[in-house]
This record gives C-alpha cells, structure tokens and sequence, in this order.
C-alpha cells in the first residue's frame, strides 16, 4: 500500500499541525515514526480567521464601539485590539462601555430573532442566554452531549428546578448523507424542540432551534448574538476549529475542552474567562490504548445520565419522533460511545451550569469578560496565520 500522505511528508520540506495542540498531537502519537525522522520538518501554524468578513462585515455596531475606544487601527492590525485590554480590568472597567457592549449585544440577538421569524416562523426570547453550537454534525464534536444537557434540563424544570435565567439553545449543522447516526442526533434535537415546545411548564425556560440551510449567510447572524459558544469536541480530536475564534471575537464566552485552539483560547484570556470542562487529551489518548472504556458502566452508575439516555425513547420523544432513529442513538451511546460523550457529562453539567449562573447574576461581569475575549482574540486574525506560512514555509518575498 502507498499512502498519499506519506509520500507528501516525505518528499515535502514542511509538515504542521494547524494548532499547538493538534501540532503535539501530530509528533507524539499519529505521525511520531516520521517525526522521529524529519523532527526538523515539523512546525505549527494555528489556523486563523478573516477579521474583515466575522468581524467589520458581520457586525459592524460592536466594529464603530471598537473603533470608538482605540482607533482604527485594528481593521488592518489585529494585535491592537489588546488596546482594549484596560477598559476590561476589573479595576477600571468603565460601566458606560459595558453596558454599551451589552446594548450592542441585545440588538443583535434581535436582529437573529428577527431574521429567524421572517426565514423560519420562529421568534426567539431575546431576555434568555443565547447558547450556540454551531458547526459540522458529527459525533466528535458531540452535539449529543448537548442533547443530553437540554433532555437533563427539561427534566429538571418538570421536576420544579428552573434554571438561572431562560435558555435558547441554537444549533447550526450539517451532517454527510450516509452519516446514519449524525442524522439521528439531527432528529433527536429536533423531536426535543417539539416536545419542549409543547409544554408551557418548560418552553417559558428552555426553547431548542435548529438553524435551516445553515451556511456562511446564517453564520454572520448567529455569531454576533452568541452568549455562550459551546464548543465541547472530545479532547484530542478538533485539529483546530475556526467557529470558536469567531464566536470569541463577537463577545462571546467559550464552554469548552481543552481541545484545537480551544487551547490557545485558554492560555490567551486565562482561566477565569472560559469555561473548561472535561477530559484531557492525555486521558482520551490513553483509554482509547488501553480499550477499556465501556459506556454501559456510566450509564448503569450514573442515575442522571442514565434518566437524560432513557428519555430518548420515552413516551415524550416516541409521541413526537421515529422509533428507530431514537433507539439507535440510544443503543450507540451505551453500547459504544466512540467518542466519550458519557465521562464528560457531569463536568459539562457542573461547568454549564456555572456559566448560565454567571449570566443571570453578573451581567456586568459578563460583559468585562467578554471585553477580554474580543481583545484577545487578535492572535487569530488569518493575517498572522498567512504572514507566518509565508515566514517560516512559503518564503514567497525571497
């Protein structure tokens, strides 16, 4: 057999990963015979995204407030965005600029529940938490770990436990067309919107949207009115992700593992500016060795996640859903899980839960941290990604 990747590594002069952790990943684990051989042709490039379209294009009133406070100097040099940094500390933050970046937020989620009313007939609660995972279907980036959070939280409002402030929970997803169980996770979120939907004890709390068609166009809606980006891949699997550079520079938090830039995106704003959960890459890396993991010992130990699976073809879902689709995502999560939705559940829980008290009860606070997010988020300006292809691979000037 001739693999087309190892030939392009070895007659090639370069090899990067497209963030620090995927680059690590590359040299230690899925590339290590050939880093072992060429070390000195391995290099990272963390990916980056284009600050005219997700940034001045997409959302020019945040744009006019950013160049109110520092000038415009931004638009061609996104590293001077951390000229913002000193109206985001704690000590100095100025209220009338928070409160103007929460204003500019509000507009936004308005103008997405808008655009949502007139493109799909759904009108959105623009005083809840805007929580938004927007990106391919796929099992790794594990849209049903959310699933099971919102299944979790009807339940629990039902029960009489409501939540900090309402939450709308938005997704925007395509799946492959022979990706059977990527399309069941697609049917199980849009069975639960039904069944929440017709319930006045919980649709008051929790309200679950699925973005029609959704492509670039949608994209430039969501992303302005992101509150809380989730961004919850299993550790070790996202090469990079560019969705939650995008959200981040919108002024929005990240929930998140410490997977693709993720890690970056941590190291950049610090801890108490994102909210990490979950599994290592380390721990994810080494169960997969050592094939131990069985997703049935979770589900039989755990009473909550084994009440959020077991909901899935319950009375409620079966009233609104098909059978079959429902029951198979049931039989994969507990009886293989490839991506181990399950050990991370109640992380997710605990960290959600946070960020969503975070929200309701220190609105200003929120604000200030998303102010150091977007003053942050000038690293990953596609400019700096291309200037260094071009610096350390290309040598296009030379």
């Amino acid at each position: 057999n001739v693999h087309m990747a190892h030939m392009d590594i070895h007659f090639t002069h370069s090899t990067n990963g497209v963030a620090a952790l995927h680059t690590e990943i590359l040299k230690n684990t899925e590339l290590h015979g050939f880093y072992e051989l060429y070390p000195e042709k391995f290099n990272n490039k963390t990916n980056g995204i284009t600050f005219r379209r997700w940034l001045l294009e997409c959302n020019p009133a945040l744009t006019a407030e950013i160049e109110g406070l520092i000038g415009p100097g931004f638009k061609k040099d996104a590293a001077e965005l951390e000229k913002l940094l000193p109206y985001a500390d704690a000590a100095t933050a100025d209220i009338n600029i928070l409160q103007q970046l929460a204003q500019i937020k509000a507009k936004n989620k308005k103008a997405l529940s808008d655009w949502l009313a007139r493109t799909q007939g759904v009108q959105l609660n623009c005083e809840a938490m805007f929580d938004i995972q927007a990106k391919r279907l796929h099992e790794y980036k594990r849209q049903q770990l959310n699933l099971l959070y919102l299944i979790h939280q009807y339940l629990e409002i039902k029960a009489g436990h409501t939540p900090a402030v309402p939450l709308v929970s938005i997704f925007g997803a395509k799946a492959a067309p022979a990706y059977t169980i990527a399309k069941d996770i697609i049917h199980a979120l849009l069975t639960l919107s039904r069944v929440i939907a017709a319930d006045p004890e919980t649709s008051q709390w929790l309200q679950l949207v699925f973005i029609e068609n959704y492509n670039v166009t949608a994209a430039e809606k969501l992303i302005p009115a992101c509150d809380l980006s989730e961004q919850i891949s299993l550790a070790s699997k996202e090469a990079s992700g560019t969705g939650n550079m995008k959200f981040m520079l919108n002024g929005a938090l990240t929930l998140g593992t410490m997977d693709g830039a993720n890690v970056e995106i941590a190291d950049l704003v610090g801890g108490d500016d994102i909210y990490i959960f979950g599994a290592s890459s380390g721990q994810v890396i080494h169960r997969y060795a050592a094939g131990d993991y069985d997703p049935r010992e979770w589900y039989e130990a755990d009473p909550n996640l084994r009440r959020a699976i077991d909901f899935l073809t319950g009375p409620e879902m079966l009233a609104e859903g098909r059978e079959e689709n429902l029951a198979r995502l049931k039989n994969e999560l507990i009886g293989k899980d490839w991506f181990q939705t399950l050990p991370d559940f109640n992380a997710y829980l605990v960290r959600k839960g946070q960020a969503v008290a975070d929200y309701a009860f220190d609105p200003l606070g929120w604000t200030r941290r998303t102010l150091v997010n977007i003053a942050k988020a000038g690293y990953f300006s596609s400019d700096r990604t291309i200037a260094e292809y071009d610096r350390d691979i290309w040598h296009l000037g030379e």
